[in-house]
C-alpha cells in the first residue's frame, strides 16, 4: 500500500506540472479567463491534470526489484550428546597424560583415586548426555587428589598459611624452580611476590585478580629464577588458606607434537624446539592470557588474550623457549597440523 500511494503522488506531480503549463499558456495567449464563480476554469484545469497523470501510471516502466540474496546458513549448535562426546574425549586426553602408575606398593588411597578417575571415563562414555559433566567433574577430582599427593610425597615440603605472610622456601638446587601455589578458597584472589631487600622492589611472581575470580579453587604452576643459597622470600596476598612449594625445573611440563596439554589455573608450559604454531583452547567464563616467556622467565609479548569460552590459532617465535598460561578456568593447549618443522 505504501509503495502504490508513492507511486500515485508522483504521477499527479507530472499531470500537475503539465496541466498547469497548458493551463497557463491559454490564460496567457489566447486570453481565456475565468467567468462566473470559476466552476468551469476549475473544470477545465482539472481535465488538463487528470490526463497526463493516467498516462505516465500507465506507461511508467515497472520497478525493478533486487535479486534476493541467498540465506546464509545458521550455524549449527552443538547437540547435548555432541557436547557431552566432546567432554569425554578431553577428559580421555587428560586421563592419557596422567603419569601416575599403580606399583605393587601403592598407597590405597592414590589407587582409589585412579580407579575413580578410570571408572569415571568408562561410565561418561556410555551415559546419558545430561550425567556427563558430574561424573566428568568427579573423576577431575580424583585426578586433582592423585597430584596432591605426589606433590606431597616428594621430598620438598609443602608451606600453610593463612591470608598475607611472608616466608623463605627452599628451592631445589640453585637455578630456576617450579613454583607450585594452591588455595582452597573459593571466592578470593591471590598474589605472590618475590621479596626485595631493602630498596629492593618486590617482584611479582603471578596474580589473580579479584574481579577475575570464579568459583573454583585457585591453582598456579609457574617457572621462577634461583636465588643464592637455594632460598627464595616470597610475599603472599591471598584472603584464605594456601599452600606453596618449590620443585625441580624438570617436573615443568612440556608441549610436544601430538600430546596436547589440558589444565586450569596459572601454568609454566616449555615449548617444542621449532615449534611456530599453537593451537589454545579455553573452557570456562572469565578471562584468558598467553604469554611468551622471556629468558628470564618473565612474562613476554601477549600472544592471546580474551574472556570466556574461545579456541585460537597463534604464531611463536623459534626463539621462545616456555609460554605462560594464566586463565581462571580449564584450558587446552595443543600444536596444529603445520605447526611443527615436521609435520
Amino acid at each position: 500500500m505504501a509503495a502504490g500511494k508513492a507511486s500515485w503522488g508522483r504521477f499527479l506531480g507530472y499531470g500537475l506540472l503539465s496541466g498547469t503549463a497548458v493551463f497557463a499558456l491559454l490564460v496567457l495567449l489566447i486570453g481565456l479567463l475565468p467567468v462566473g464563480d470559476g466552476t468551469v476554469a476549475l473544470l477545465l484545469y482539472a481535465a488538463l491534470v487528470l490526463p497526463p497523470a493516467l498516462a505516465a501510471r500507465r506507461f511508467a516502466p515497472a520497478p525493478k526489484r533486487a535479486p534476493a540474496l541467498p540465506r546464509t546458513p545458521l550455524e549449527k549448535r552443538p547437540t547435548s550428546a555432541q557436547a557431552a562426546d566432546r567432554a569425554v574425549t578431553s577428559y580421555g586426553e587428560l586421563l592419557r597424560l596422567e603419569t601416575y602408575r599403580p606399583g605393587p606398593g601403592a598407597d590405597p588411597d592414590d589407587l582409589a583415586a585412579y580407579r575413580t578417575a578410570l571408572d569415571v571415563y568408562d561410565e561418561a562414555k556410555h551415559a546419558a548426555p545430561a550425567r556427563v559433566p558430574e561424573l566428568l567433574e568427579r573423576g577431575r577430582t580424583a585426578l586433582d587428589r592423585l597430584d596432591a599427593a605426589r606433590l606431597a610425597g616428594t621430598d620438598i615440603t609443602w608451606i600453610r598459611g593463612t591470608g598475607d605472610t611472608r616466608v623463605q622456601v627452599p628451592a631445589p638446587g640453585g637455578g630456576p624452580a617450579l613454583l607450585v601455589f594452591e588455595t582452597d578458597d573459593r571466592h578470593g584472589g591471590f598474589r605472590v611476590y618475590e621479596g626485595g631487600g631493602r630498596g629492593v622492589r618486590p617482584r611479582e611472581l603471578l596474580a589473580v585478580g579479584y574481579e577475575e575470580w570464579g568459583p573454583a579453587p585457585g591453582r598456579a604452576r609457574v617457572l621462577v629464577p634461583g636465588r643464592r643459597g637455594g632460598r627464595l622470600l616470597l610475599d603472599v596476598r591471598a584472603p584464605g588458606p594456601w599452600r606453596l612449594a618449590l620443585r625441580p625445573p624438570g617436573e615443568i611440563r612440556r608441549l610436544e607434537r601430538g600430546l596436547p596439554l589440558s589444565g586450569q589455573g596459572i601454568e609454566t608450559v616449555l615449548k617444542a624446539e621449532g615449534c611456530r604454531l599453537v593451537e589454545f583452547e579455553h573452557r570456562a567464563r572469565g578471562p584468558f592470557t598467553l604469554h611468551a616467556l622471556t629468558r628470564t622467565h618473565r612474562p613476554g609479548p601477549v600472544l592471546a588474550e580474551g574472556h570466556d569460552s574461545a579456541r585460537l590459532t597463534v604464531a611463536v617465535t623459534q626463539s621462545c623457549l616456555a609460554l605462560r598460561v594464566a586463565a581462571t578456568g580449564g584450558w587446552r593447549l595443543g600444536t596444529p597440523k603445520g605447526g611443527h618443522p615436521t609435520g
